[in-house]
């Protein structure tokens, strides 16, 4: 490290390297009041690590404390977002950092999931403060410079009213969802005697569910797939051509490498940003060529989405799609159609449509609601029954109860498997089997949370859940335990039999 030099480590915060070989920590934040960045000195210390770090950021909040004469900037809404956002990342970066304790502050702001789930929060705070930076009260005041004790519900009202017009039913709902929770979580942490005047305001503004209408039928689908392979730029084939196969969402297509590929086993891996999990689709011989064959000079760690323009090595993936994908669509599908129009809204063709055509061709073939639901990755039958409004496709419910026979491990081997694995084991294998369902799973917890309850009240043996070989044998032993007077008694009954 330079001596002198300011090195910025995120959240803020910034060490700089003395003489003597010691290292001061600084804070730089953006003043509520007067809107100018400062660095406040956090302390210095003979070592720069993580633990330095970590104290830094618990620091934060002693350094930036506003003083009583500014104790009214709490109440205004732009610095309660601020601070909601600044204490969420925060948050998730700790979180991170802790599934990932090896990584250097360096490697873990660089991780793709990092970037990621930070990104998102920003684009949150970005969304917000387009919904409402240039709206003003009646007084004159902007809207997020007003005090929050004196905004009153029908001036509220009033302002939503106006949103509207330019922006979706739900994506209204979620604005106010998110400025209750901001102001929720300000009035938790700092502790303000106040009333939060976005309460109740989701009755009269309500989430409306509606599936999308449009889906693009098989011969539209190849249409655009000819209509892409036109295109000087791989990229839109490639991109259009990897949803249709994989059903992925934007963001699992432009993270896909040359090494998610199994070309021998005919296996694509794919990672799911929501729930931070990967998960494997088979390829077709049609798909397998055409990548094995495209993918030959790419290296391992490469995407498949990247930069032809720069010779530079892309370390993380687009974020975006390319436009022309959009163009096309426009063209070709979205004819006539108002984007701004709550009505044509659910009739538009974007990317994500791909996801639900690709589902609900699946659908009109008859094929189990199960593999579709595997396709999509969703955790329940029930989720890609909503997603794909099955009910207005005919498609009978049956179709869910045929499904269990071919992928769902049957329930007698299952039982089996309780009779030599213990209950961290047993959830452990209903985790890692592709066809064990998240109800399950949940049903398994619950069932190992009423088990240690069990334990609880016998509590003369003084035992734990690990203390029992099987799921079993815990099993037998809450049957049998009225039957002895100590545990030992019972484990002796348990080696006679």
């Amino acid at each position: 490290m330079e001596v002198g030099k300011y090195i910025s480590l995120g959240n803020g915060i910034q060490v700089r390297k003395a003489r003597n070989e010691t290292y001061t920590y600084y804070h730089s934040f953006r003043d509520k009041i007067d809107n100018k960045v400062k660095r406040k000195k956090l302390f210095t210390t003979d070592r720069a690590d993580n633990k330095a770090l970590r104290k830094a950021i618990l620091l934060i909040d002693e350094v930036i404390e506003m003083p009583e004469e500014k104790e009214e900037a709490k109440y205004i809404l732009k610095n309660m977002k601020k601070y909601y956002f600044d204490k969420k990342t925060e948050q998730k970066h700790f979180e991170i950092k802790k599934r990932y304790p090896k990584l250097s502050e360096e490697e873990l702001i660089n991780l793709t999931v990092y970037k990621e789930k930070i990104y998102n929060f920003t684009k949150e705070e970005k969304r917000f403060d387009k919904a409402f930076k240039k709206i003003k009260l009646k007084s004159g005041i902007k809207f997020i410079d007003v005090d929050i004790r004196e905004l009153k519900q029908d001036e509220i009202e009033t302002i939503l009213n106006k949103q509207i017009h330019s922006m979706s039913e739900k994506s209204l709902f979620n604005l106010i969802a998110l400025t209750r929770a901001i102001i929720n979580y300000n009035i938790q942490k700092l502790k303000l005697d106040i009333r939060n005047p976005f309460i109740n305001l989701d009755i009269k503004f309500k989430n409306i569910h509606r599936n999308r209408e449009r889906y693009l039928n098989k011969e539209e689908i190849s249409y655009l797939l000819n209509i892409c392979k036109e295109e000087k730029n791989p990229n839109v084939f490639n991109c259009v051509y990897l949803s249709i196969l994989t059903a992925g969402r934007k963001n699992t297509v432009l993270n896909i490498r040359k090494k998610d590929f199994d070309f021998e086993n005919k296996i694509l891996n794919l990672y799911n940003l929501k729930t931070e999990k990967y998960y494997k689709i088979h390829l077709n011989n049609e798909a397998i060529n055409y990548f094995k064959k495209y993918l030959k000079d790419y290296d391992e760690n490469e995407y498949v989405i990247k930069n032809f323009k720069s010779k530079a090595k892309q370390l993380q993936p687009f974020r975006a799609l390319p436009k022309k994908i959009y163009e096309i669509m426009d063209r070709e599908f979205n004819q006539g159609l108002n984007k701004q129009d709550n009505e044509d809204r659910y009739k538009i063709v974007n990317f994500h449509t791909l996801r639900r055509s690709v589902a609900t061709n699946l659908a009109l073939d008859n094929v189990s609601i199960y593999k579709i639901m595997k396709l999509l990755n969703h955790t329940t039958t029930k989720q890609t029954q909503d997603y794909l409004n099955l009910q207005d496709l005919d498609i009978t419910a049956d179709i869910e109860s045929t499904h269990s026979n071919f992928y769902e491990m049957n329930s007698h081997e299952k039982e089996l498997l309780k009779e030599t694995l213990n209950f961290n084991e047993y959830l452990q294998f209903l985790k890692d089997d592709d066809f064990t369902t998240e109800q399950e799973i949940s049903n398994f917890i619950k069932e190992m949370g009423k088990a240690e309850f069990q334990l609880e009240s016998i509590f003369e043996d003084n035992l734990k859940l690990e203390d029992f070989k099987t799921v079993s044998s815990f099993n037998h032993y809450v049957e049998y335990r009225n039957g002895f007077t100590t545990y030992k008694d019972y484990l002796e009954f348990e080696e006679a039999y």
